[in-house]
């Protein structure tokens, strides 16, 4: 009896489970996959991928998904930061990314972008749509970190106050796990 368990535990131990899943994209929704370092925020200083996931209407002034979206930092270094530390990279992150939407028109200060992160990683972010007419719009949102080997999972949900897509998203956020396939 015990050799039969043996072959059955070694057959196991050598047998690799098919790797995971990728992150799903909801029907109709868009999503890109950015390298780090960031091309727009260099300052961000990490090794991996961003994985992001935008709802049709993602920058329709007006429209119930407007600024509703999740994305994941997919990490090969730990990763570790405290509220503080996350809302610093958070604000360069966004500093970065809508200076460079705006490009020369220069209709923003990146001091106006700010963000606030509570002890349980709730985020608070004041960004101007530099993707229109650079009207102001602020987001609330989540942050979690989970360990992966020597890297990490970032996840991030981020709407305007009561979006009508904040269940989706954290529902979508929850399907990301460590060792997924990236789509590109």
């Amino acid at each position: 009896m015990k050799a039969l368990w043996f072959v059955v535990f070694a057959a196991c131990a050598t047998t690799r489970p098919p790797p995971p899943p990728s992150w799903p994209i909801p029907a109709g929704w868009k999503h890109e996959v950015i390298p780090f370092p960031l091309e727009f925020a260099p300052n961000v200083r990490h090794r991996g991928l961003e994985e992001l996931r935008f709802p049709p209407d993602f920058l329709k002034a007006g429209a119930a998904n407007y600024w509703s979206y999740a994305f994941v930092w997919r990490l090969d270094d730990p990763a570790q930061l405290d509220p503080t530390m996350l809302a610093i990279e958070l604000a360069v992150y966004f500093r970065g990314l809508l200076v460079a939407v705006d490009g020369d028109r220069h209709r923003i200060n990146p001091a106006e972008v700010t963000v606030d992160a509570t002890p349980d990683f709730e985020l608070r972010i004041h960004v101007i749509d530099t993707f229109n007419a650079a009207a102001p719009a602020d987001l609330v949102g989540t942050a979690h970190r989970t360990p992966c080997g020597a890297g990490a999972l970032w996840t991030f949900v981020l709407a305007p106050k009561g979006s009508p897509l904040r269940h989706e998203l954290e529902a979508l956020v929850a399907q990301a796990g460590c060792g997924q396939q990236v789509v590109r």
